[in-house]
């Protein structure tokens, strides 16, 4: 995409595509379903305001957050024995970053770990621009790419990457001539007086498998060793110091992780990592190289302190603390003329939305979890597009939705737009699909092993994970009749699968495109029609 796409503050609600647009009118302004894993960080109880003293002379210090998700707003209320608290949101974080940063300002650093702007309606409203002009207000250092930093494109993440006070990280992003696009530094270096610290930034190398195709388009993602060590060099002759900003996500939860990075180049000083929203509450360590990560959704604020020798520029030790994540509650007292700025935009996305996010769509009857395997919620959102795939006359038979795409819970009762928004944050298009027998059992057999979990609708499956891959699948049945390979079938889904998305390559083999509304609108229109709704388990999905 060669033009710059510009933001926009208005209060008008997200363009929905006519039925049968051809895909190149609309992709621009779509956010793509792309997988992270999304283990929830855990609730921790505010201990004393921090702040009160000054950092010792021979420290530094290393604020960071990652995974904010577009959460301006507060993230939750939280029980604490027999009072409660907000916790989240930038407000509440540039509190408790500017009392950080007055322990020691020339010696702190401030630092993202990737996906900042995709999951709330106010932010997605217009692509991350608020996030990222707080962000800028708060003075960070710099910002690694992380896999939804890419959901609109590389023409919006070029222009936030421009409206930015800081610098976008990516070493290991290329484009097709193999190098660092203008709009990227592969790191940067800042002097903190004691030391000079370099910071280079790491996207996984498996991302283009989870960034919907069209928004990736030329660009490649190289080995995270390799990157390092190619500009190792000329980050140990300008800085003391080697900081990897990264978001590519910490085992067991990823298999190549911040660990094995660590081990792989052990001149790392610190990594701060993001992607698999883990809530580090002290410190990890692989060799020398300390490993810090505050979970997601602004719930914490990460505090890392290292103690320099002042002649050899060297980390001579990490000062062990109860709790290296601050929750991230608001304090007490007159808010300063930052914070005001920062809560004036936040009053400002909240109000533009309001009318949207605050209509109510549907009621359902118990609080629906999104596990990463058939629930409630998964089959709710699977059959809202089966019966918008049929309302569209498609016939659909079989809807499938990628269970990472699924990025809340639901509470018991009323359900918002909003609410519902933040479950389904990527505004993916529903789409028609035919596909043979034979290309949906191989949907089905990628699911049951070597691509990303689906939800189904109008289909069962059985499988046993332990079998050889392209024999886990043991039986398939679509609306009660075994698949017949030799049959047609109408598949309703998402132009993310359609392109590929979570490693399901078998969609791309479809025939008969044809594209519809975004897929929180259909789910919505669905719940709508049906309420009240009380979705359960129905083995669908079943591990022999």
């Amino acid at each position: 995409m060669a033009s710059t796409i510009a933001s926009t503050n208005s209060n008008i609600a997200p363009t929905r595509p006519s039925a049968k647009r051809p895909l190149l009118l609309f992709v621009a302004a779509l956010v793509v379903a792309a997988s992270c894993v999304t283990a929830a960080p855990p609730v921790i109880t505010p201990g004393p305001a921090i702040g009160g003293v000054l950092l010792g002379a021979d420290r530094i210090q290393i604020l960071h957050s990652n995974d904010i998700h577009g959460h301006l707003d507060i993230t939750d209320t939280v029980q604490g024995g027999t009072t409660s608290f907000s916790q989240g949101g930038l407000v509440a974080m540039a509190q408790q970053i500017e009392k950080l940063r007055a322990k020691a300002p020339d010696r702190t650093l401030l630092v993202d770990a990737g996906d900042a702007w995709q999951g709330t309606y106010i932010s997605n409203e217009n692509k991350g621009q608020a996030i990222t002009e707080v962000m800028s207000l708060l003075r960070y250092d710099a910002q690694a790419v992380g896999n939804h930093d890419f959901d609109w494109g590389q023409d919006v993440l070029k222009q936030r990457a421009q409206e930015a006070s800081f610098p976008f990280l990516c070493a290991n992003c290329v484009d097709a001539s193999g190098t660092t696009p203008s709009y990227l530094k592969p790191y940067t270096v800042k002097d903190l007086g004691i030391v000079k610290v370099a910071m280079i930034g790491l996207i996984l190398p498996s991302a283009a498998s989870i960034i919907k195709d069209t928004s990736i388009v030329g660009m490649r993602f190289l080995p995270l060793a390799q990157s390092v060590r190619k500009y190792l060099p000329e980050m140990q002759q300008k800085a003391d110091l080697l900081i990897a900003i990264t978001h590519v996500g910490l085992e067991p939860l990823i298999t190549e992780g911040d660990r094995a990075l660590a081990t792989a180049v052990p001149e790392l000083d610190v990594i701060v990592g993001g992607h698999s929203h883990t809530a580090l509450r002290a410190a990890t360590t692989v060799g020398k190289t300390v490993i810090v990560q505050t979970g997601a959704y602004t719930a914490n604020l990460g505090d890392l302190e290292l103690v320099i020798d002042p002649a050899t520029k060297k980390v001579t030790a990490v000062p062990t603390r109860s709790n290296e994540l601050i929750p991230v509650a608001g304090i007490a007292g007159p808010k300063s003329d930052l914070v005001q700025k920062v809560q004036a935009i936040v009053d400002e996305r909240k109000a533009v939305g309001k009318k949207y996010t605050e209509r109510v769509v549907g009621t359902i009857k118990s609080a629906l979890d999104n596990p990463r395997a058939e629930c409630g919620l998964g089959n709710m959102i699977a059959d809202g597009l089966l019966e918008y795939g049929r309302l569209q006359n498609w016939k659909s038979d079989v809807a499938f939705y990628n269970a990472a795409g699924v990025r809340a819970p639901l509470p018991a009762g009323q359900i918002t737009y909003g609410q519902l928004y933040q479950v389904l944050p990527f505004t993916n298009v529903v789409m028609n699909l035919d596909l043979t027998g034979k290309q949906l059992r191989a949907v089905f057999e990628a699911a049951s092993g070597s691509a990303g979990r689906l939800h189904v609708g109008g289909a069962t499956w059985t499988y046993h994970f332990e079998n050889p891959a392209g024999s886990r699948l043991l039986s398939a049945t679509v609306g009660g009749e075994p698949v017949d390979e030799g049959r047609i079938y109408h598949i309703v889904t998402i132009d993310y699968l359609f392109g590929g998305g979570d490693g399901h390559t078998e969609f791309k083999q479809a025939t008969n495109a044809i594209y519809g509304d975004i897929e929180v609108d259909a789910v919505a229109a669905y719940m709508t029609a049906h309420s009240p709704l009380d979705p359960k388990v129905e083995g669908r999905i079943q591990q022999k």
